[in-house]
């Protein structure tokens, strides 16, 4: 005898597709704020200065709390507020991607809020600097011992 009545749907399966649901929203709210292409998120393959709706729907990132579903589930009729947003959101990041990412380069050039870029910029500027100090050292060895010829 099967566990469930027919018709009958197991928590499981309604969790997962209302956790579909929510990272359609999640992503939706995510892509609204991309404002220029040094935005995108890492995670999310685009190509060029466009995101396709294939892509968000295979985008997937355990940090983000978002997970990848099928093109079919997001087109099913209980996602369709969700993908409506969605849509939407893709369209105008779309529209902005399209016409600022001069601006936007400019703007963000040493800006971050991930706190590893943060930390991996400021030993980059130390190694340059050590660089530097190598160099002007090397430099005044040279200066000071002339070559020994034999």
């Amino acid at each position: 005898m099967s566990q469930y009545k027919p018709g009958e749907t197991s928590t499981e399966v309604i969790n997962k597709k209302n956790d579909i649901t929510k990272s359609i929203l999640k992503k939706a709210n995510l892509i609204d704020a991309i404002k220029c292409i040094d935005d995108v998120y890492t995670s999310l393959n685009i190509k060029g200065y466009s995101i396709a709706e294939s892509a968000v729907h295979k985008w997937s990132d355990d940090e983000l709390g978002i997970v990848s579903y099928s093109w079919n589930t997001a087109h099913t009729k209980h996602n369709a507020q969700a993908l409506k947003k969605l849509q939407a959101a893709i369209k105008n990041v779309n529209k902005r991607l399209a016409g600022g990412q001069k601006e936007c380069k400019k703007r963000r050039q040493y800006e971050s809020t991930d706190d590893t870029t943060v930390q991996l910029r400021k030993e980059n500027e130390e190694l340059k600097n050590s660089l530097a100090e190598v160099y002007r050292a090397y430099m005044h060895l040279i200066e000071s011992y002339p070559p020994v010829s034999g």
